[in-house]
């Protein structure tokens, strides 16, 4: 039985086809879609590849407005429940493309909303590329960035290694889908197994509400209310 469910966007930041960063990607993304089923939920994978999206982001740049493909895009983005966003490691940071994408990301998009963070390089020398470059990145959009990011060099696949750390970045980006999503369940049904009261009436919920994803998001849209922090969030 499914006691929630989320949905997942994952930005893949690869500059070609059949690139490490779309498998990685892809490592996560199933690694996350395997943790919910574990933990009673299910994951809806939407998967957002910036290559084809290239000339779209370039314009939204110059233009300030985004073509429909990458309006497209930022809808799935903005209706994500969790995101996984990986990067080639580029001159020791992210790909310019990564970053422009993320520059005409509207504001407030991610508050609250928990994100694995990854990279691939050429060596093992790039991994604190996640610490230095992609951490703060998502930190100033006020995304929940798990604390386990995920990097991988060509040697990293031969070993079972990077399928471990995947799957506990992916066990913490589970734990908090279940605590916010399943939490706002039971809030607003009572819960599968919520007890019936005498007058065959459910039980109501607490008067203080359970604040969903969506509802973290307009408030960090409105300037005159103030965004919770990760320690605030992380305490819910």
């Amino acid at each position: 039985m499914t006691n929630w469910t989320a949905r997942l966007a994952v930005i893949s930041g690869g500059l070609s086809e059949e690139s490490s960063t779309h498998r990685l990607a892809q490592l996560l993304s199933d690694a996350v879609v395997e943790s919910a089923r574990e933990q009673g939920g299910e994951v809806v994978v939407e998967r957002i590849d910036l290559r084809a999206l290239a000339h779209d982001i370039t314009t939204a740049s110059l233009t300030g407005f985004a073509p429909p493909a990458l309006a497209d895009a930022y809808e799935v983005l903005g209706a994500a429940d969790a995101v996984v966003a990986v990067t080639p490691t580029y001159k020791a940071s992210f790909t310019g493309l990564f970053k422009s994408f993320w520059d005409a990301t509207a504001g407030g998009v991610l508050s609250g909303v928990p994100v694995i963070v990854g990279a691939t390089g050429g060596s093992a020398r790039h991994s604190l590329v996640t610490d230095t470059a992609l951490r703060p990145l998502f930190a100033y959009m006020k995304a929940l960035v798990m604390p386990t990011a995920v990097y991988a060099a060509p040697d990293d696949w031969a070993g079972r290694g990077l399928e471990a750390r995947a799957s506990e970045a992916a066990g913490e980006l589970t734990q908090q889908l279940q605590r916010v999503l399943g939490a706002a369940d039971v809030a607003v049904n009572g819960g599968s197994d919520a007890r019936v009261s005498k007058d065959g009436e459910a039980p109501r919920t607490s008067s203080k509400s359970v604040r969903t994803l969506a509802e973290t998001r307009n408030r960090a849209r409105d300037p005159f209310v103030a965004v919770p922090t990760m320690e605030e969030m992380l305490r819910r």
